[in-house]
């Protein structure tokens, strides 16, 4: 079974009044995704990621945080054995 590792690339806030989160990302963590995070759709590249509520504000205030989710395969042996029919 396969599962999804997160990459964090950022933070943001609710934009007051508005249904609307506010997200900060640098310029290197940009530039990394560029080069080995963008998915190809019809020959258009695009940067997909998702954006979450935190259980609660960080330090800075932050209430959400910003991921790239990547599924990646279980190790293998990681799943159940299945019985042998004729024990």
């Amino acid at each position: 079974m396969a599962t999804f590792e997160k990459n964090y690339i950022g933070k943001g806030i609710k934009v007051k009044d508005l249904d609307i989160i506010r997200v900060s990302i640098s310029r290197e963590t940009l530039e990394e995704i560029i080069k080995s995070h963008l998915v190809d759709y019809e020959g258009h590249e695009f940067m997909v990621f998702e954006v979450a509520a935190l259980k609660e504000a960080d330090q800075y205030g932050k209430t959400h945080t910003a991921y790239i989710s990547k599924k990646v395969p279980a190790p293998k042996g990681s799943g159940k054995k299945k019985k042998d029919p004729k024990k």
